[in-house]
This record gives structure tokens, sequence and C-alpha cells, in this order.
């Protein structure tokens, strides 16, 4: 049996609210017969507890997939120096642990670094040069460019120097280069200069089986939530509550639909440094239509998303047109796509997959009443006519992600 390595500080089962790309890939690689060994951490970079106070935790989750949760350091916030002593101590407690995780579970025949931060690439790297086998460099984030592109960074700041070298670094290295978001391949090929033929886009995976299981949690729904959207024309917005996700344009939105006395009502579910202002948002506006909550059970999110009209979605930085011009990884807008609900996107991209297969409206980002034009749309719509919007989503999502065809893109990149 071949055992493939995954080095994923943010990846986790779905019940600890992290990202499931890996667990997703590694229940399927796991069906065809091959082993798959996760390491991520086992502080969460969304609730910012620690998962397991133990050194290490092996977590097995199907009958060849295993999750290991190293111990790194806490942090407090998304930025700072908090959040760089935790990247550091997570790339440091996979090359302590590689050994003794090869000797209770299995040595690798493949080893993926996958780059939300890329020093995942340079850990996954010694890995494969120790038992020489394969390393492939995965990018969900273009980190430095990211910086660079929303204006955030300089091009000389050091910060921007080092994660530029160590991304070069980690391509020429690489047996492949594995990218997530729709246009990665204009900046690792056209812009940095690596072959066409290295580079492989492999999108985020959808688990149509898990999702159609996870729909029907009706009663993990908190009971709060459940009385606000009861017999109610809803729109969901789930996920990290950032000024980048829109969150207050789709309050303004709220507020104007408010105005106009039409029974629209505005879920927001997640976390996120934003929540606070949120909050105090709707307590100062009178927001009658807008609930706010915190983070629910992953596998409570498919029933939610199955019963909203309207699914929210916005990614951009203000002032920065060009800020994802190489696309995004958003995993959630693809289980928006497959809940059959409309979805609305603040984006640049006008022929972003939303738009172009007709699941939705791309409309301007921070255009408060362009969401509130598309959403008064919708709503004057026929039950038929929304949902046209559902089918056609649903059948993208099954088409460009579903798991079991990734998966087969995958083991082409892997060879093994």
């Amino acid at each position: 049996m071949k055992t493939i390595w995954i080095i994923d500080h943010y990846s986790s089962e779905p019940q600890y609210g992290g990202i499931s790309r890996q667990y997703d890939f590694a229940k399927e690689l796991s069906k065809r017969g091959y082993k798959t060994i996760i390491l991520s951490s086992a502080y969460s970079h969304y609730t910012y507890k620690y998962l397991f106070n133990e050194e290490y935790t092996i977590s097995k989750f199907a009958e060849h997939a295993y999750y290991v949760y190293l111990r790194t350091s806490e942090y407090t916030e998304n930025a700072g120096i908090g959040r760089a002593k935790n990247m550091f101590s997570f790339k440091n407690a996979v090359i302590k642990h590689y050994r003794m995780i090869a000797e209770k579970l299995e040595r690798p025949d493949v080893v993926v670094g996958c780059s939300v931060h890329p020093l995942a690439w340079p850990a996954a790297y010694k890995i494969a040069r120790h038992y020489g086998v394969k390393f492939i460099a995965e990018v969900r984030d273009l980190w430095p460019e990211v910086f660079l592109l929303s204006g955030k960074k300089k091009p000389y700041d050091p910060m921007i120097i080092f994660w530029g070298l160590l991304e070069r670094w980690a391509y020429r290295r690489s047996d492949k280069i594995i990218y997530s978001m729709l246009y990665g391949d204009k900046y690792i090929c056209d812009k940095l200069g690596f072959p066409r033929e290295k580079a492989v886009l492999i999108g985020q995976p959808l688990d149509c089986r898990r999702y159609e299981l996870d729909a029907g949690n009706i009663q993990m729904i908190p009971e709060a939530i459940r009385g606000f959207i009861q017999a109610s024309f809803f729109c969901v917005f789930t996920g990290y509550y950032m000024e980048y996700e829109g969150v207050y344009v789709m309050l303004r939105a709220a507020e104007m639909l408010q105005e106009e006395k039409l029974p629209i009502k505005f879920l927001f579910v997640g976390s996120g440094q934003e929540q606070a202002g949120m909050e105090k948002y709707v307590r100062e506006n009178g927001l009658k239509n807008v609930m706010i909550w915190s983070r629910i059970s992953k596998e409570a999110v498919p029933a939610l998303l199955r019963k909203a009209d309207i699914c929210l979605a916005h990614c951009a930085s203000k002032g920065r047109n060009e800020s994802f011009k190489y696309g995004i990884s958003k995993n959630k807008v693809n289980e928006y796509m497959y809940s059959k609900a409309c979805v609305i996107y603040g984006r640049e991209d006008e022929n972003d997959p939303v738009a172009a297969s007709g699941a939705g409206y791309v409309v301007e980002p921070f255009n408060s009443p362009q969401f509130a034009e598309k959403i008064k749309l919708v709503y004057g719509m026929t039950d038929k006519e929304r949902a046209k919007f559902g089918e056609c989503g649903c059948a993208y999502a099954v088409e460009h992600h579903r798991v079991d065809k990734l998966v087969d893109k995958l083991l082409k990149v892997y060879e093994i």
C-alpha cells in the first residue's frame, strides 16, 4: 500500500471547523487503497483554542486515513508576531516528530506541503529528501503576491522578500506544483516563469455524499437560528467575519431592504475580528432583519445552506481592484453552489464561475446598493425562476469539484 503524507497547518476533521480539503481527499484516497497521513496544528486558527493539549494526537478517521495534530504555539489575532511564531512552531513540530510518525504509521511514498503559509514547504521537502521520495508543493494562497496586490505590503518589505525567496525555492525543488485558484497558472507560469507542465490546477473538493448526509442534520442547527429563519425568505453568509469578506456591505444592504419594509432576513454564521463591530452596527441601526451568530458545527452547515434562498459571498480589498486577479480558492462558494440556492458574490471577476454557470450574480465589491438590488430581484422571482440558479450551480459544482474527479487528477500528479 502506497502512503501519502500531507503537511497542512490549518486542516482538520469537519467537527473541529478547520479547512476540510485534505480530509475529503484523504477519505477518497482511503477508499482506493492509499494510506493518507495529514499533519496539522492542534491549535485552531478559527477559535483560537487548542483542539488537543498533548504534544501530538493521532486520529484515525477512515480505514486508511489519519490526522496527526501537533501542538504549536498559540495566538489571538490573525496578524502579528503571535501568528508568525505559530507558523514557525508548526514547521518545527513537523520536523521534530516526522520520524516518530513514520514509525507509528508508515513512511511516505510522496510528501505534499500545502501553503496557505509557505513554511509547510521546507518541512515537507526535508521529509521527502530524508526518505528519497517526491515533494509536491501545493499553493492555495499566493504569498507574498497577495500582500502586494492588496497594498498591505511594499515590494522591499523584508517579509515580502523572505516569502518570495521561499516561494521560488520551493517551486524549483518540487516535482509538481498544485494550485487551487482558477488563474494561478498566470502567476506561477507567466509571471514567475515555471513550466506549464509542472503546474496543475486542482480546485477545492466537494464530497457530495458527505454533503447530502449532513444536509439532513436540521436538528444540529441551533434552535435560535431555526426560530429566526422559520417560514422566512432569508440570505445566509457563512465564514470569516473580515472586511474583505464584505460583512458590512451586506449589513448595509440589509438596512436598505429593511427601510423598504421587505420581509427578507439576513443570517450571519461564523467568526472573526469584525464580529463585535457587526453586532454594534446591528444595534445602532436597529436592524430587526439580521441575526449574527458564532460558528456552528461544520456538519450543520449543509442543512442551513439547503434552507437558504440566497447565499452571500464577497472577496475584495478596498481600493485594490486586482487584489484577487489570479482567482480565489474558496470552498464555501462551491458549497453555496451545490446547496441549490442562488449565490450573490461581490467579486471583480465578471467571469467568475458563479456568473458563468448561471448559479447567481457577481456584483461590484463594496457596493451595497447592488447587493440589495440583486437580493430584491431574486426575492421577486417565482420559485421556478429561483430554482434555475440552484440547478445550474449544483451541476457546475458536480462537474468541476466532485472529490472523486479531483482525486483522479491528484493521483496523476503523485505518480505512485
